[in-house]
């Protein structure tokens, strides 16, 4: 593990990560915006050294979890286009042996037919 100086209010803390800075500096941004947000902290703020860490693994999580999610919807979609694909395709076939009046249409090519007629 590699020690790693974030700045979270102002104030510089030192951590133990193998996380790459500028991602564990993109979390304690994260976390500094939500609480200014809420709190409408302007000045520097102390943050005991476990809250801090607790903040920082949570958000970790937030961040694994929304990641994981984007690429889980990314994978349905691709999925739910290629069952469509086939859905339609499936119908245009179906269409394609059927007549209009409902009742069921053979549709064969000329070696079909010339081989039909060899079996006879």
């Amino acid at each position: 593990m590699k020690r790693l100086t974030i700045r979270f209010f102002d104030i510089d803390y030192v951590i133990k990560t193998d996380a790459q800075e500028d991602y564990v500096q993109k979390i304690a941004s994260f976390i500094e915006d939500k609480v200014r947000e809420i709190s409408k902290v302007e000045s520097s703020i102390v943050v005991p050294r476990s809250f801090l860490l607790a903040m920082l693994k949570i958000t970790d999580d937030y961040f694994r979890v929304e990641k994981d999610f984007e690429e889980f919807k990314d994978r349905a979609e691709e999925r739910s286009n290629r069952l469509l694909q086939i859905l339609e395709s499936s119908l245009k076939e179906n269409e394609s042996f059927s007549s209009g009046d409902g009742t069921r249409r053979e549709e064969f090519g000329t070696e079909e037919l010339e081989d039909s007629f060899k079996h006879r």
